[in-house]
């Protein structure tokens, strides 16, 4: 949602990127589309021309749901829409600190009963951006296409890397490749030969002998047999979360 200061220095949402007269989705941005009723809405009047009674009915819903955080009358604050940075003008700090935890409150959740079949859908671009400081950098692609290949979030994979070997900067001992500290069947590490066939082995691992056994979530994958280590899966979903952060941070 964009927020401007009117003339009265209150804060309101206004639509940012009608670039026609035809309501699209396009015309909206990530926190609007959060709207608990955004998409029944959307769905009944996509496609139609704008005119005060549709945008009435946005402005109805999103005030309702928005509001109660956002009413306060301030000095001066403006969120970037690309960063979603606040920048703000001697106003009281307690105001400030409930919006940031309004918009924090909308960004995508993870936790260890989260379902690692369910897909990422954003670029490759920021998943680049996200490791171009390590050894995997220019891989985001890769990413997702190896959770096309085998139906594992793709996100869920870099957490596992990360955990395992710090995304590729201490790969299993005796390897050069090998990410996630997988095994041969008949004992020692297996050895891939490069970070794209590490993390494919990885993708393929878990969907043969986790997700199509039922184990689905990052506690199940830890619990299933594999890692030992007690706090595996906590470290796994504070990675994801940091990187849903990041993304969430970095949108277009």
């Amino acid at each position: 949602m964009s927020f401007e200061i009117d003339k009265n220095k209150s804060v309101e949402p206004k639509y940012f990127n009608s670039k026609d007269n035809i309501v699209s989705e396009d015309d909206f941005n990530d926190i609007q589309k959060m709207s608990k009723s955004f998409n029944s809405v959307f769905e009944k009047h996509k496609g139609k021309e704008w005119n005060d009674d549709i945008k009435t009915e946005f402005d109805l819903m999103l005030k309702k749901e928005f509001e109660p955080d956002l009413s306060q009358t301030v000095d001066a604050l403006r969120v970037d829409n690309k960063s979603r940075k606040i920048e703000v003008i001697d106003t009281p700090k307690n105001y400030i600190e409930i919006f940031q935890k309004h918009v924090a409150s909308l960004m995508p959740k993870v936790n260890k009963n989260t379902d690692i079949t369910k897909k990422y859908t954003g670029s490759a671009d920021v998943l680049n951006e996200y490791l171009k400081d390590t050894p995997l950098k220019g891989l985001g692609q890769e990413f997702i296409n190896i959770q096309e290949k085998y139906g594992v979030n793709a996100l869920f994979l870099m957490s596992i890397i990360h955990t395992e070997s710090n995304y590729g900067e201490t790969p299993a001992k005796g390897t050069k490749y090998n990410l996630a500290g997988l095994k041969r069947a008949k004992g020692g590490f297996q050895q891939p030969k490069s970070f794209e066939e590490s993390i494919d082995n990885l993708a393929s691992t878990l969907n043969r002998l986790y997700i199509k056994r039922g184990n689905n979530t990052p506690e199940k994958v830890h619990h299933g047999g594999y890692a030992a280590a007690e706090d595996w899966s906590k470290k796994v979903v504070k990675e994801w979360d940091n990187i849903n952060k990041f993304i969430y941070n970095n949108k277009d």
